[in-house]
């Protein structure tokens, strides 16, 4: 669970980004929607501890700032918009998900290999275990590294606009990826750009303008909010029964 209150980030110069109360709890998914510039990002990296703040963000109830590096990694994993092609197979990629538990120097545990597994298993990438990660697609890529967020086995997952360069078939895993982890309890807070993909899959959005979060409501209850998605996007939503629909939420004029 992160709870936020009264947070606050920027010093000087730089502009802030505030959040007066917001609850993201373990065994849902929430997304952050907003126009390009609005701090959705900033959010997401002053959560994982890569930007100071004031006021307070409590993770799994502790305050974030009193976390080690290290603590924090076992509480939330991160994975940024921009992710890297280093030169290593994807195991050894996802490998890297299980440092916070015995740093770079420690032996894989029986644990460790078990995670590993589950991990490539779930993103359908256990054929691709030795595979270089130059040798993967933009959509591949993607997927080795949510594969790595996994491994680390952290209640809290914070993703950045996580189906970047997915066609859509694989589009489609991703989000049943997401429920599967939310099932087991896990807490997804993710950036994303779709609102059809956001409404269709979120339990609760949280709409951030102007680098301050407007709304923080269920799925259905901002679709009600007709008047400030068009002010916002510049268009709003509807909700389709055609059971053949991949995304069940519509954009509307």
């Amino acid at each position: 669970m992160i709870e936020i209150r009264e947070m606050q980030t920027g010093y000087g110069s730089e502009k802030s980004f505030t959040i007066g109360e917001a609850l993201f709890e373990q065994g849902k998914i929430a997304s952050v929607i907003g126009p390009n510039g609005s701090g959705k990002t900033t959010l997401l990296r002053t959560i994982a501890g890569l930007s100071s703040y004031r006021g307070s963000i409590r993770i799994c109830e502790k305050e974030s700032r009193d976390y080690t590096g290290m603590e924090r990694a076992r509480k939330v994993a991160y994975l940024p918009q921009l992710v890297k092609t280093v030169n290593m197979d994807v195991e050894t990629l996802v490998s890297h998900g299980r440092f916070p538990y015995h740093g770079s120097h420690g032996g894989r545990t029986r644990k460790d290999l078990e995670r590993i597994d589950y991990a490539l298993t779930l993103t359908r990438l256990e054929s691709f275990r030795k595979r270089n990660l130059s040798q993967l697609s933009g959509g591949e890529l993607r997927r080795a590294w949510l594969a790595m967020a996994i491994a680390q086995d952290t209640p809290m997952l914070l993703l950045d606009e996580p189906t970047t360069y997915m066609d859509l078939t694989y589009q489609s895993l991703f989000y049943k990826i997401l429920r599967e982890l939310a099932s087991q309890g896990k807490g997804i807070l993710m950036v994303c750009h779709d609102l059809e993909q956001s409404f269709s899959f979120s339990d609760t959005i949280a709409l951030v303008q102007n680098r301050t979060m407007k709304h923080f409501l269920t799925t259905q209850a901002l679709m009600q909010e007709e008047q400030t998605l068009r002010e916002t996007f510049g268009v709003s939503l509807k909700k389709s029964s055609d059971p053949e629909l991949l995304f069940p939420y519509l954009l509307k004029k």
